[in-house]
């Protein structure tokens, strides 16, 4: 791929990210579409909840460049990976829109959950020719095609939802996104023999210029969160690019790769089911305990034990929660960029 397109794809998204974010504040702002504080959240005024808005116009113009004009000629996209993008869009769309409408209106988790199904099943199976589902285990397994629809869309839809659980603190959920969308990135870049690594690189550039152009507005303090539209839209890219790309190695490391790259989204989600089921509560009610809750909690601990009493004020513990929410974050993207950086090393080893 040439340079120019290389970083084309990257600005292109990034530039419109950074221009359209500040506009859906506004109006976020205007029509008071708002996430106000609560028991389970950690800001305390209204802040703007569509930010997967900004998220999605970015991917989709990106993923329009890769299969219009001199850009579609210049990637060089084969037959069969120019028609998957289409079906990729149009499963984007899916999660988007259920994510979306669930931010301006809360959907309940089942329906919320049966819509999931219904989208990642339709990718699915319509992209069954061309490629868009694991079709195998170990090299040797070959599932029949029942399972292999089966388990590709629990894949799509557990790593959907696995992103918008860890959605809990400012940039927490896109700086992983990013982390895991660098990663595939760089071993499709290592890799070119690898089944359409040209296309994973064209999406993986597409994605991490969205997420780069909305994170100034969604880290710490955050002016804006991703939600679940922005949520769902990272989750979905993602779960199709380890689709299209690593699951079509005939290995056991490409069983491995995707799960250690996405290794923080995944065991938060599996310890939050466990959790909830050993307290026999519904796995969809939401809670405080999540890793990066936990890791909140404790280091806003170990800020206050280094105080004294008369230190303590309204202001000084805005300062010392300000800190621990950033450390936090800073210190799970440091965790997951650890195992993506050891998929990394794999992948291209191998």
């Amino acid at each position: 791929m040439p340079t120019a397109v290389f970083a084309g794809l990257l600005i292109v998204p990034m530039v419109l990210s950074v221009l359209i974010t500040p506009l859906v504040v506004r109006l976020c702002r205007s029509y008071s579409l708002l996430d106000m504080p609560g028991e389970r959240k950690v800001h305390r005024t209204g802040i703007p909840r569509l930010g997967g808005v900004a998220i999605f116009t970015a991917i989709s113009v990106g993923m329009t460049l890769t299969t219009v004009g001199v850009w579609s000629e210049l990637i060089q996209l084969s037959a069969d990976q120019a028609r998957l993008i289409p079906l990729i869009y149009a499963g984007l769309c899916g999660f988007f829109f259920i994510g979306f409408f669930d931010d301006l209106r809360s959907i309940p988790a089942l329906w919320r959950l049966l819509m999931q199904l219904g989208v990642a099943s339709f990718v699915v199976i319509a992209g069954g020719e061309v490629g868009l589902r694991i079709g195998s285990a170990f090299g040797s397994l070959i599932f029949p095609d029942w399972l292999s629809i089966l388990v590709s869309v629990i894949w799509i839809v557990g790593v959907v939802n696995t992103f918008n659980w860890i959605d809990g603190l400012d940039g927490l959920s896109g700086g992983i996104g990013l982390i895991c969308t660098l990663a595939f990135m760089l071993i499709a870049m290592f890799r070119p023999a690898l089944p359409n690594a040209v296309l994973s690189l064209a999406l993986c550039l597409v994605l991490a210029g969205a997420i780069i152009g909305f994170m100034p507005w969604n880290f710490h303090p955050a002016r804006i969160f991703i939600g679940d539209g922005g949520a769902f839209s990272l989750g979905y890219m993602l779960a199709v690019i380890s689709l299209i790309g690593l699951y079509k190695q005939a290995a056991l490391i490409s069983f491995v790769l995707p799960v250690l790259i996405l290794v923080l989204p995944i065991g938060d989600t599996l310890y939050a089911i466990g959790r909830r089921l050993l307290a026999r509560r519904p796995i969809t009610q939401a809670d405080n305990k999540h890793i990066h809750h936990r890791l909140l909690a404790r280091l806003s601990r170990d800020y206050r034990s280094r105080m004294s009493e008369k230190d303590y004020g309204f202001l000084r513990e805005e300062l010392l929660k300000s800190r621990a929410h950033r450390n936090t974050v800073l210190s799970l993207y440091a965790f997951a960029a650890v195992f993506a950086s050891i998929a990394v090393f794999m992948g291209i080893r191998t």
